[in-house]
């Protein structure tokens, strides 16, 4: 993975992880007050799974990651 990717994918992580808070009111308003979902859960479910799935990216084979290699013994 590249730098530049790298950069991204952590980017987008905070970025998703913060919008899916955001939308948590959504789960409150169908538990609580029984409405119906809409798209905000949609939405919600969406930005979860990319959230996940840039965290997987981050969290994969050390070997994948930018920055200075071990020196080997």
């Amino acid at each position: 993975m590249t730098t530049n990717s790298y950069r991204l994918t952590v980017v987008a992580c905070a970025l998703a992880w913060f919008l899916a808070g955001m939308h948590t009111p959504v789960i409150h308003q169908i538990m609580k007050h029984g409405r119906a979902p809409g798209a905000s859960l949609l939405v919600l479910v969406l930005l979860v799974v990319v959230a996940s799935g840039s965290v997987f990216a981050l969290l994969r084979a050390p070997g994948s990651h930018p920055g200075p290699t071990p020196a080997a013994p």
